[in-house]
């Protein structure tokens, strides 16, 4: 038995086997392990709470809310207390003393650091643990200085005095009304400041399970949703003219009237564009290209016959001598003193404005002032949509984690669906001829009966929700959906 041999390695380790009490165990080792390492980092002035999501990783933790035990059940830990808050002894008076005149604090003693734990949000976990990107943290930041600073200006709270315990349901409730009647921010702000709040004090409890119940709380709260609105894009006339709009009359024209091109066939976001590489090209059938999107996830996009054409020509003027040892060299880019740089994300937005303000002077005066580069991605997958691709299938092209990401934006019946739809689902008679009709006998051109039948059949099943359709539109290689394309 694993207790009768260790007891047996014990003693012949020259070490007292207790006669009563609490015993050792094989297991103790595990919190040994835990208990130096904390007391190490300790002492080299590391951030405890910071390190622990690795040590939870290492000792083979569901969940990093079993591993803060350690912090606060560490006899090992305990022992070298004195020396690792040395530092901060010099509050304490001495014997005969005067008290140090430090304001107090509105926190619990037992109560968590919330400046620490922000610290650690912010600057670890968000972009160090789930690679998000800078803007995101950015956006995370806003939110989390905007509770702050509401709770300084109209709660009287000192800033060095707020705790967790100033994040209460009552609180955040109290906040979320005055952004709404004091402030007038929109539904989508108020929402996006609550999701902030809720994932900032998710990852609390996580560190300090005592937080769990503020984060249920905010979980709780229910604020009014933003409105949803049909997903804007362009219309197929002016989305021609935005990819025709760049003439072929010299090298670096044609590099621009290339970028919008595949910017539309592939759906890639701006900063996903201005990362490809040559070794993202593949230009064996089926073409493709390798998008790496937020957080490093990969995807592969199939090319069009036309887009597949276009690229095969540009490759050919701008990358004419490449072999495989020039893989990461920038697909778009700029010479620059001899030097080859990617196009910056602003570059690319540039060039894509001047192509929709040409359009706009030239064949579509139509074209809406306000043209970037997420409005194509909308459009490219809204005409998918349109056109009967499965949403499952069109959140794969965008790269989306959730399928609810992909109903809530693009899941939304056009006036053409809804009048099919409408027409579908008449079933009164036809409409009487006009008084003073030039044949007032029989129509033998008017459809018969079994042909009415027929039209609004086809016209009810057109009218169905592309999600609930077969697509039969399929290429002879499997998976590979052929759909209407834009002619350029």
């Amino acid at each position: 038995m694993p207790g009768v041999v260790f007891c047996r390695v014990w003693t012949q380790a020259g070490l007292a086997w207790p006669k009563a009490g609490k015993r050792p165990r094989p297991y103790d080792f595990r919190h040994r392990l835990a208990f130096a390492n904390i007391e190490r980092w300790a002492r080299d002035g590391m951030d405890v709470m910071a390190m622990l999501p690795y040590l939870a990783a290492y000792m083979g933790h569901a969940g990093i809310g079993s591993t803060p035990y350690y912090v606060h059940a560490g006899p090992d830990f305990m022992d070298g207390y004195a020396d690792i808050v040395a530092d901060a002894e010099r509050v304490v008076p001495g014997n005969g003393g005067t008290m140090n005149t430090a304001r107090p604090m509105n926190t619990r003693p037992d109560e968590p650091d919330f400046w620490r734990v922000a610290r650690g949000w912010l600057h670890h976990r968000l972009s160090r643990v789930r690679g998000n990107s800078p803007k995101t943290v950015e956006a995370c930041r806003i939110g989390l200085e905007s509770y702050i600073r509401w709770l300084e200006t109209m709660e009287g709270v000192e800033r060095d005095d707020i705790g967790f315990g100033h994040f209460d349901r009552a609180h955040l409730g109290r906040w979320a009304e005055w952004m709404r009647a004091g402030r007038g921010y929109s539904d989508r702000t108020i929402m996006l400041r609550m999701t902030t709040m809720r994932a900032f004090l998710g990852h609390a409890s996580l560190e300090h399970p005592t937080l769990t119940a503020l984060a249920n709380d905010a979980a709780a709260i229910r604020v009014k949703p933003p409105a949803r609105k049909p997903v804007d894009h362009l219309e197929e006339e002016h989305t021609k003219a935005l990819l025709a709009a760049w003439d072929t009359g010299d090298a670096k024209s044609r590099r621009n009237r290339m970028l919008p091109i595949l910017m539309y066939d592939t759906a890639a976001r701006i900063g996903e564009l201005a990362a490809l590489t040559l070794e993202d090209v593949r230009m064996d059938e089926p073409a493709r290209i390798t998008i790496t999107g937020k957080r490093g996830k990969t995807r592969i996009v199939p090319m069009g016959e036309r887009t597949r054409r276009h690229l095969t020509s540009y490759l050919d003027e701008f990358h004419p001598d490449t072999d495989g040892s020039d893989g990461a060299r920038p697909l778009f880019h700029s010479t620059r003193n001899g030097t080859i740089r990617p196009l910056s994300v602003d570059r690319i937005d540039e060039i894509l404005k001047t192509a929709a303000a040409r359009a706009r002077r030239g064949t579509c005066p139509s074209m809406p002032e306000r043209v970037h580069c997420h409005l194509i991605r909308r459009t490219r997958a809204m005409d998918l949509y349109q056109q009967g691709v499965p949403l499952p299938l069109i959140m794969q092209l965008l790269g989306h984690e959730s399928m609810s990401t992909t109903s809530a934006f693009y899941a939304f019946a056009t006036l053409d669906m809804m009048r099919k739809a409408v027409d579908a689902a008449d079933p009164g008679p036809d409409p009487p001829r006009r008084h003073g009709s030039a044949n007032n006998g029989s129509d033998s051109s008017a459809p018969s009966n079994s042909q009415k039948t027929l039209n609004r059949e086809t016209t009810r099943n057109a009218a169905l929700p592309p999600q609930s359709r077969t697509v039969s539109r399929l290429n002879n290689k499997p998976g590979l959906i052929a759909v209407k394309p834009i002619s350029v």
